[in-house]
C-alpha cells in the first residue's frame, strides 16, 4: 500500500516541477512553495478518503521543501486530530498562528482538537477569537453553537444557529441543534418548577409558582419541524427525542405530586 502512495506522490512531484519549470528557473523558491501547497492537496485528498497514515506520509514529504507551509500544517493538525493525538495537532496550528494570530481557519482547527481534547472552555475562547477576526465564519459559529451547547449555555447556543439558520436556511443540521438549544431551556425550566412546587404550602410559595414558559418548546418543535422539512430521514430520531422529552414531563409532574409541600 505504501508503495503505491509513494508512487502517486512522486508522479506529482515530477508534474509540478514540469509545469512550472519556467517559474522555477526565475524564482527556486517558487518550487518549494508550490510543491508544498501541491502536498496539502493531496493530503487532504487522502484524509478525506480516510487515509490518515497517507496523509501523513505525503505531508512529512512535501514539509522537506516548506516546513512551515501553513497549508501542510492546517492538514497535519486535522489528521492527527482524526488520530487523538490532540497537543501535536495543537503544536501545528499553533505554528501557523504565531506568524497570522487572525486565520480563522487556524483557530478553528485548534478550537476542534482542544474540544476533542476535552477543553470546552479554552476551546470557545478560541472560537471567539476567530469570530471576533470573520465574524461570519461559519465553521466558528457551528463550533461556537455545539460548544456553548456542551456547556450548557443554551440561550448562547441558540444564538448562534440563529445566525447559522439565517445565513443558511438549508442547513438541516443547524435547524436540529437549534431546536436542541430550545429543548434543554425548556427542560431546565422543568427543573426549576419543580423545585418551586416543592415548597408549596410554606409562607409566600403561592407567590412563587408559575406555569414555565412554553416558548423555548414551541421554538424547539419548530425549528425540528423545519429540520424535517429539509431532509425527511431526521424525522424518525427528532420523533424518538419529543418522545423522550414527553416522559420527562411526565416524571416532572409525578415529582411534583409526591413532594408537594414537603
Amino acid at each position: 500500500m505504501k508503495v503505491k502512495w509513494a508512487v502517486v506522490l512522486a508522479l506529482l512531484l515530477v508534474g509540478t516541477a514540469f509545469f512550472l519549470s519556467d517559474r522555477i528557473a526565475e524564482d527556486p523558491e517558487y518550487l518549494q512553495e508550490q510543491a508544498a501547497g501541491s502536498g496539502a492537496i493531496v493530503a487532504e485528498v487522502f484524509l478525506s478518503a480516510g487515509h490518515t497514515e497517507p496523509a501523513l506520509d505525503c505531508i512529512e514529504l512535501f514539509a522537506m521543501a516548506d516546513p512551515d507551509n501553513p497549508d501542510l500544517l492546517w492538514v497535519k493538525g486535522d489528521a492527527l486530530s482524526s488520530l487523538g493525538r490532540y497537543e501535536e495537532a495543537v503544536a501545528c496550528y499553533d505554528i501557523v498562528l504565531m506568524k497570522d494570530p487572525k486565520n480563522p481557519e487556524m483557530l478553528v482547527g485548534k478550537a476542534d482538537a482542544l474540544s476533542m481534547a476535552g477543553e470546552l472552555d479554552e476551546a470557545l475562547v478560541i472560537c471567539e477569537q476567530a469570530l471576533a477576526s470573520e465574524p461570519e465564519t461559519m465553521a466558528a459559529l457551528d463550533k461556537a453553537g455545539y460548544l456553548n451547547l456542551r456547556l450548557g449555555r443554551y440561550l448562547e447556543a441558540a444564538d448562534y444557529y440563529d445566525t447559522i439558520t439565517e445565513a443558511r436556511p438549508g442547513d438541516a443540521a443547524a435547524w436540529i441543534r437549534r431546536g436542541d438549544a430550545f429543548l434543554y431551556i425548556s427542560i431546565k425550566q422543568e427543573e426549576q418548577l419543580k423545585e418551586t412546587y416543592r415548597s408549596l404550602g410554606t409562607p409566600g410559595a403561592a407567590a412563587r409558582a408559575s406555569f414555565p414558559n412554553i416558548d423555548p418548546y414551541m421554538e424547539a418543535m419548530d425549528c425540528y419541524n423545519q429540520a424535517i422539512a429539509l431532509d425527511p430521514k431526521t424525522a424518525p430520531f427528532l420523533a424518538a427525542r419529543l418522545v423522550a422529552r414527553s416522559e420527562i414531563t411526565v416524571n416532572t409532574c409525578e415529582d411534583i405530586l409526591e413532594n408537594l409541600g414537603k
